[in-house]
């Protein structure tokens, strides 16, 4: 289950809770970040007049709800459904689902390092949350940009090399391949530099390889969840590299054109 560095959530945060108890007046919840309970009064229920709270909500439903009051000392949270619209309530489901499957990630981690995965939050997984959207992006940041992506947001180093190879594993073995062949002249006197400097600028901006076949023919590829995010990956590098190049006399021919 996905946890939170702080012990109660804030104001105005939307969480992921689950439905404990119904009553005629009142919804309780388990709020499953913060392992804490919090309650849905029958007026944050809907907008419009709520007949039986059981048309809108049932014990075992995952929900979210909007953090209306937070009382620390009483150890009691108030919560709001009515207050979630509809695009707040799809985008936080997502990224929860992302923090889940991140929480997987970090297990594997932990797993390594023969360590628990209470231990790996305190040590890596807040810092994650603490850096990035949902846990699952720097495992994904790391595989198709380097680790260095997440040093530079201040991951140490050890960290950083040990969640690029967890993304490699668990990531990669999903990832679909697509290659494309493409020929490539630069009639310039120092065109073999100005090739290398370029391939390698957009190999690391656009997350692609590429492979020499004999000159002038070069290889791209690309991996994606799906080979149509592959293809237009490919097709937009192929147009990063054309523009890095305007001004320099070159030739580009895609193996489709």
């Amino acid at each position: 289950m996905v946890r939170r560095r702080n012990e109660f959530p804030t104001e105005g945060e939307l969480i992921i809770g689950t439905v404990k108890e119904v009553n005629p007046n009142s919804v309780f919840v388990v709020l499953d970040e913060y392992d804490k309970e919090g309650m849905i009064h029958i007026s944050e229920i809907a907008k419009k007049w709520v007949r039986d709270i059981r048309d809108w909500v049932t014990v075992g439903k995952k929900i979210v709800c909007k953090v209306k009051d937070v009382r620390r000392e009483k150890g009691q949270i108030d919560l709001s459904l009515k207050d979630v619209s509809d695009r707040g309530r799809n985008r936080r489901m997502q990224d929860w689902k992302r923090d889940e499957r991140g929480e997987e990630f970090l297990k594997e981690l932990a797993d390594r390092d023969d360590i628990s995965l209470e231990e790996a939050y305190e040590k890596i997984g807040f810092d994650l949350q603490d850096n990035f959207k949902d846990m699952l992006k720097p495992f994904e940041l790391a595989v198709g940009k380097g680790k260095n992506e997440l040093t530079k947001r201040g991951l140490k180093e050890e960290w950083s090399q040990k969640i690029k190879n967890v993304g490699e594993d668990k990531i990669k073995r999903k990832e679909k391949e697509l290659s494309e062949r493409f020929t490539l002249r630069i009639r310039e006197s120092d065109g073999v530099e100005v090739l290398k400097k370029v391939l390698g600028e957009v190999k690391k901006e656009e997350g692609v390889e590429f492979k020499y076949i004999s000159a002038p023919q070069y290889e791209i590829i690309k991996r994606a969840r799906n080979l149509k995010d592959a293809e237009k990956s490919i097709g937009e590098s192929i147009g990063a590299i054309e523009d890095k190049l305007e001004g320099n006399d070159f030739e580009l021919h895609r193996s489709h054109d």
